[in-house]
């Protein structure tokens, strides 16, 4: 099987025949165009509400293909390659200002959708627009429910801005393969499924290095020094769900139990045991389950 793209759109070549995506009820991975010219890359399936998946650092859409296709026969699923990540345009113009990569993320959204009402789903730095999302009147208006997933509305671990200023000394590298393996791979995955899923983690490592470097450098400063919902979170009034896992070392449980404090409407599913960064990876039935009953409520 491989995959081809004609005028920007993705379809699937198997056994040497065109299946288009109506034939195929596959999945559908297309462009939009943004008034600026920049091209976004999307998956897309199924029918129904609308559910849209954003990732974290240095990540992309693939990291919910499973969750796509899982949650495509009760619902319209969508996961999005934020402006400089995975499939998207990687302009070295731009600044990957988080706040700016929710504005995009909106736009594309409007492209997508028009002006119909969704529930986001962000994890990690995805969580962290997610939030801005929220927090803003004009784009909170259009979700229906919001899911945050192993995240935080201020970065507070001592040990990511290390990493950074390591990285922006130029002492480690995101082109490293060995830094991705060991520190970047070790603060997402926990050991067992380090242990268990390593034909996983070797793709992950291989998606990550394909990043570019500016892109990281910028939206992790981003992270680092401009990013701070905390005051805002009292704002957000649709429902919310919030998910970590009991052991991630990248961002700490300890700040989705104050989220769900500040959020009014809002429940914590702390995923046990032992389960790190990557829930939807680590405690994939737990994690599809607590997103059905939610889905369900809203």
């Amino acid at each position: 099987m491989s995959v081809i793209s004609i005028k920007n759109l993705i379809v699937i070549k198997f056994e040497g025949k065109i299946i288009n995506n109506k034939e195929a009820n596959t999945i559908i991975m297309p462009y939009v165009e943004l008034d600026k010219g920049y091209k976004i890359f999307y998956l897309e399936k199924g029918k129904g509400k609308n559910i849209v998946f954003i990732h974290g650092f240095l990540g992309s859409s693939w990291l919910f293909q499973a969750q796509i296709e899982h949650f495509s026969s009760n619902h319209r699923a969508i996961a999005i390659d934020h402006l400089g990540h995975g499939k998207s345009d990687k302009p070295e113009s731009e600044s990957y200002e988080l706040d700016e990569l929710a504005q995009f993320l909106d736009e594309t959204l409007s492209k997508i959708i028009g002006d119909e009402k969704f529930t986001l789903v962000g994890h990690s730095m995805g969580g962290m627009i997610s939030l801005i999302y929220a927090t803003n009147p004009k784009m909170a208006k259009r979700l229906e429910g919001l899911i945050l997933m192993a995240t935080a509305p201020k970065l507070n671990n001592p040990g990511l801005i290390q990493y950074v200023e390591d990285l922006k000394s130029g002492e480690m590298s995101l082109k490293d393969r060995e830094t991705i393996e060991t520190i970047f791979v070790g603060l997402c995955f926990q050991r067992k499924a380090r242990k268990e899923q390593t034909e996983l983690i070797k793709e992950f490592v291989n998606l990550t290095l394909q990043n570019e470097e500016y892109v990281g450098l910028r939206t992790m400063e981003s992270i680092v020094n401009n990013f701070n919902v905390e005051d805002k979170l009292k704002s957000i009034s649709v429902p919310t769900l919030i998910l970590t896992g009991d052991k991630d070392t990248f961002i700490l449980p300890t700040e989705s139990e104050s989220m769900n404090n500040l959020i009014p409407n809002s429940t914590l599913s702390v995923l046990t045991p032992k389960i790190g960064h990557m829930i939807q990876y680590e405690a994939t039935n737990d994690y599809n389950n607590a997103l059905k009953t939610f889905l369900e409520e809203i």
